[in-house]
Parts: structure tokens; C-alpha cells; sequence
């Protein structure tokens, strides 16, 4: 068992930390469920007279959630 906190790296750090120590699997497995508990993709229409709006706001979403 691990005495790191996952809980308190950030997306950046823990995925640095997978590559570095790829025989924790707890740490993967904390990566995973931290990705699988997000919003998966964003729908767009080919229609939609709205789509560059939707497109520019979910790589802001995206932006500000990886900081």
C-alpha cells in the first residue's frame, strides 16, 4: 500500500507519477476513476448555426479543469 495522496496531485502531476512509477497500480487506478468521473464528450449537431460557440466553451471547460 501507497502512503502518497493522489487526492491532492493535480491531472498533470499524477500522470507524471504514473509514468514514473508504473507499478503502482493504485495510482493508475486513481487516474482512471479521476477520468471516468468527467463529463465524456461534448455533442454537436452538423446543423447546429451554434457550433463554433459550443466547440470555444468546451475547450475553455476542458482548460480551466486541467489547471
Amino acid at each position: 500500500m501507497s502512503n502518497v495522496n493522489y487526492a491532492a496531485m493535480s491531472d498533470r502531476e499524477l500522470k507524471r507519477y504514473i509514468l514514473t512509477h508504473r507499478d503502482d497500480r493504485e495510482a493508475f487506478y486513481a487516474y482512471m476513476d479521476r477520468r471516468r468521473s468527467r463529463p465524456r464528450k461534448v455533442t454537436i449537431k452538423l446543423d447546429d448555426p451554434a457550433w463554433q460557440e459550443k466547440i470555444i466553451s468546451a475547450i475553455r471547460v476542458q482548460l480551466k479543469s486541467a489547471n
